[in-house]
């Protein structure tokens, strides 16, 4: 066993950490390099998102555009694709950080040493961050050497501000899935919880302006905060950007609280 959970929790996400990272890094590239192909038929492609239903045009964004690269990206990647993809991981991660312990009969071995509950869970939590921020750094350089390789100018403290946003909405949603399990649940009872508040919430945020519903609706849900297509395009938003770190702290305590209380199944 590593000298520490947080070492030996990481070292056993190792795979994922390595094929995640090297994913989000060339896909990241990849798109990146394909605009300067995008950007020659930009106004087609305007026209076209244009004239989508309006259900559509919501889930692209409002200010949808491939005329700038910052547009296409949050077209293509920031609105959407990007997160769901990092939140995953996260979701899976953060439900098996313990669940997957209690599962395989191991979690009550580890309790058996020396070392508080709180520790535990603490160090479990901050290798799934970790898992996150590498990853998802990752994919900041894929977009930059992307960038760089086929000239196009691109602002990276406007990515590093987007991306910030990006790692904590998907620390959020894994502090989330660590925290019912910390309270109880079993993992895939986590996880599926998770997704599906990931995709509500989703939903709440982009379909609330075209369905009349309540603009306070969309301040319930994270994804209102988190918004990477603005982001991208207007720079870190200090308010918002808190305010995620700050539910991130509010699950993480939920999560220590009620792991320090209950029965642990063998």
């Amino acid at each position: 066993m590593l000298a520490s959970v947080f070492g030996k929790t990481l070292y056993d996400m190792r795979r994922g950490l390595i094929w995640w990272s090297i994913s989000l890094l060339l896909m990241n590239l990849w798109m990146v390099s394909l605009y300067p192909v995008i950007q020659e038929s930009a106004e087609a492609l305007e026209q076209y998102l244009s004239n989508l239903p309006p259900t559509f045009s919501a889930l692209v964004g409002e200010a949808a555009t491939f005329s700038t690269i910052e547009g296409y990206l949050s077209v293509e990647l920031f609105t959407f694709f990007l997160p769901m993809l990092t939140l995953a991981f996260a979701i899976v991660y953060g439900a098996g950080a313990i669940g997957g312990e209690e599962d395989s009969g191991t979690l009550d071995l580890l309790l058996a040493h020396p070392i508080p509950r709180w520790r535990v869970l603490a160090e479990k939590f901050v290798a799934v961050l970790a898992f996150t921020a590498l990853a998802v750094l990752a994919g900041y350089v894929g977009i930059i050497l992307g960038a760089m390789l086929v000239d196009v100018k691109i602002d990276p403290w406007k990515v590093g501000a987007a991306t910030l946003n990006l790692g904590l909405l998907t620390v959020l949603f894994g502090t989330f899935t660590l925290a019912l399990t910390g309270i109880g649940l079993r993992r895939g009872s986590a996880a599926g919880i998770g997704a599906g508040l990931a995709a509500i919430t989703f939903l709440m945020n982009t379909l609330a302006p075209i369905a009349d519903l309540p603009e306070q609706l969309r301040k319930v849900s994270p994804w209102f905060y988190y918004d990477g297509g603005a982001t991208l395009r207007e720079g870190l938003r200090l308010g918002n950007s808190a305010l995620l770190a700050g539910l991130v702290v509010v699950l993480l305590l939920v999560a220590l609280y009620g792991f320090q209380r209950r029965d642990i199944a063998v």
